[in-house]
């Protein structure tokens, strides 16, 4: 019915004159099928329906994603549609949407009782009604809506294939999660339109070409991480949840700001602001500050870290929602948007310094980390510094680092927080001292969950080379080069030192068999499946998915890894594989045998316990370092929040300071 109509309302002027009508109704179902899909999981509360909507919704995304992805790669340019093209009343929609939206959180502030966020929230409602009827800025005839290049296109193959990924691990996962919140009554159809919802309006706000629009897409953003955050009405979520709305309002502010400003420049349209050279000024960069300091955070940059780490307390897959495809993707996305713009400029050099002191500094606090939701939080926010990093550098290497970084990390972050979700569930704990002897109780999640720690960590996996393709990157900016490779070695400790426990056999002789639901090894195992396909195909990847968007924007391309050099490298770990399981297999239960503990051993899944004196049983206790007096959060958390602001508060005294200037 939705293709039909967008058929029917579009079909006389984009058959006649353009015959993009295929690519646009595309465009308007991968934005559409999420948004039904949530409103049938609200309006109907039926469970089976809503496996079954869930399940369509998932496939019908993802397939819109690859057709776009097969299009666009044969047009090898953007698809633009045109304001002109859409009923005129959508402007004026929008304008009523923005409002209401912003009612909404004003209700939230109040419901709350929390000033500060009534402050934000109203302070962009006068912004916005400014902008909108008194700043004397208006459309015109030939602005575009929207624009599907390639850089829209991989958050687009992000947020409709992982995302629904996600969606459907839950319809497993949350029947579990309220079981153990001891829910009277379910909240899954309210939980499940929120997803989904996030899913619309992610894809939206990657194609959308219009500041405004994006203004508007950006805030149901962060309503929907409010919402997920404090889904289960406890205290500390709730808190929580409050932390993330007020922190992200602040980047709410800062983006009403910058479209202010850049109404006076004359022009809201993002491809405009960032090819035409007319446009740029002293008061161009300002606002351009404001726009990055609205993507720090949203991406949950230094000193806005707690947010995303309070969104722990929220359900695993929302966890894995905001950290993977949504909200925090956002974030990077817009700074890697602008990033032409700021190319070789002082403000550029202080976005790749916030980007990277972050890196390093969430890198290090990690290795302090025995929760194994916080340990993934601290690599979100370290991985989503180095994409900042290298949109602030800006050349076509560290452009190329930043877009295959944010596809690596999103599949393998989101596989890492379901695997913990579904060990958390299976344990009762996510400690990852408790994870010793697991492969004996999770042998299948524990499997997916070692591939996904090693893609985080080990050639020839793409994160490890985005991090050296960072490095080249930096070669000539020997401080940021300094800090990639110092957060790139704390990188190494936090996950060596995680495998190190996951990887620990217990003296149990058999292995239990691991029951999980269906739609969760389903999601674990298309994730996996990506994780290898992506690490195999890296250098396709670039020729038809960075390369272009390169040369779209002027870019100097080289080649940055030879496909011979993966090869060999996946031969070798195969090599490696091979050899570690024809070793490991010499070893039969039979001729293990446990160490002498002065006592009678028993024997147990997880380690080692031993029959003390008065047979009472003791365990062995074997622990890894945390090194707390070093990297500990207590430590170092006000240290760093206090330099990383210190960074953004120069960082707009130095824009600021040539706009007086000038």
């Amino acid at each position: 019915m939705l293709a039909f109509c967008g058929f029917e309302i579009f079909r006389e002027y984009y058959i006649c004159e353009r015959g993009l009508i295929l690519e646009l109704l595309l465009l308007l179902l991968a934005i559409f099928i999420p948004l039904a899909g949530a409103l049938i999981c609200l309006i109907f509360k039926n469970e089976v329906l809503r496996k079954i909507t869930v399940l369509l919704s998932s496939a019908g995304l993802a397939g819109v994603a690859i057709a776009l992805a097969y299009l666009l790669s044969q047009h090898g340019g953007s698809f633009v549609f045109y304001s002109e093209d859409f009923p005129a009343f959508l402007p004026w929609v929008l304008k009523i949407a923005d409002i209401a939206l912003l009612i909404t959180l004003l209700g939230i502030g109040f419901k709350l009782k929390k000033p500060f966020v009534i402050f934000l929230t109203a302070v962009q409602f006068i912004g916005q009604i400014y902008l909108e009827f008194f700043s004397g800025y208006k459309e015109v005839a030939g602005d575009i809506l929207f624009k599907l290049d390639f850089l829209s296109l991989v958050m687009i193959l992000v947020v409709s294939i992982v995302g629904p990924l996600i969606v459907i691990f839950a319809l497993g996962y949350m029947p579990e999660h309220e079981k153990h919140q001891h829910m009277k009554k379910s909240r899954q159809p309210r939980f499940f339109f929120i997803l989904l919802l996030f899913l619309s309006a992610m894809n939206a706000l990657v194609t959308i070409n219009d500041l405004s629009w994006m203004y508007f897409l950006w805030e149901i953003t962060t309503l929907c991480s409010f919402l997920l955050i404090s889904h289960d009405k406890s205290e500390i979520s709730i808190k929580n949840a409050t932390r993330a709305l007020w922190m992200n309002s602040i980047g709410g502010v800062a983006f009403v700001s910058a479209n202010i400003i850049f109404s006076k420049l004359g022009t809201l349209q993002i491809s405009e602001l960032i090819t035409d050279k007319g446009l740029i000024s002293p008061l161009f960069y300002i606002a351009v500050a404001f726009l990055c300091f609205a993507g720090f955070t949203k991406a949950a940059q230094f000193p806005f870290q707690s947010w995303l780490l309070g969104a722990m307390v929220a359900p695993t897959p929302v966890s894995a929602l905001l950290h993977s495809s949504t909200m925090v993707k956002a974030g990077v996305y817009l700074i890697v948007r602008f990033a032409p713009a700021i190319t070789g400029t002082v403000l550029g050099d202080w976005v790749s310094l916030v980007g990277g002191f972050t890196f390093v500094a969430a890198a290090a606090i990690a290795i302090s980390q025995r929760d194994a939701k916080r340990v993934l939080a601290y690599s979100t926010i370290s991985n989503l510094g180095l994409i900042i990093c290298c949109a602030g550098i800006g050349n076509w290497l560290a452009t190329t680092a930043a877009i295959l970084l944010i596809m690596f990390h999103a599949i393998s972050k989101g596989l890492l927080f379901l695997c913990v979700g579904t060990i958390e569930h299976g344990i009762g704990s996510r400690n990852i001292e408790d994870m010793q002897g697991l492969f004996k109780r999770m042998p299948f999640t524990t499997t997916v969950a070692v591939i996904g720690m090693i893609s985080m960590l080990l050639p020839p996996f793409g994160v490890l080379l985005t991090k050296w393709m960072a490095m080249e990157s930096a070669v000539n900016q020997p401080i940021l080069l300094l800090v990639i490779a110092l957060g790139s070695a704390f990188t190494v400790a936090f996950w060596a030192k995680w495998l190190g426990i996951i990887l620990t056999m217990s003296y149990k002789k058999h292995y239990n068999t691991e029951t999980i639901k269906k739609s969760v090894e389903f999601s674990l195992a298309a994730l996996l499946t990506g994780v290898l396909l992506l690490a195999i195909g890296l250098v396709p990847l670039f020729d038809y998915l960075v390369k272009p968007y390169l040369l779209s924007i002027n870019s100097k391309v080289g080649v940055p890894v030879n496909e011979i050099l993966i090869i060999m490298l996946f031969v070798i770990l195969l090599m490696l594989v091979f050899f570690i399981l024809r070793f490991s297999s010499k070893f039969k239960s039979k001729n293990l045998r446990a160490p002498y503990m002065c006592g009678e051993n028993t024997e147990d899944i997880r380690g080692i316990e031993f029959m003390g004196p008065a047979e009472s049983k003791d365990e062995v206790v074997v622990h890894n370092y945390y090194l707390d007096g070093v990297f500990g959060e207590g430590r170092l958390t006000v240290l760093t929040s206090i330099i990383s602001a210190s960074g953004i508060l120069i960082m707009f005294g130095v824009v600021v300071e040539k706009w007086l200037i000038s």
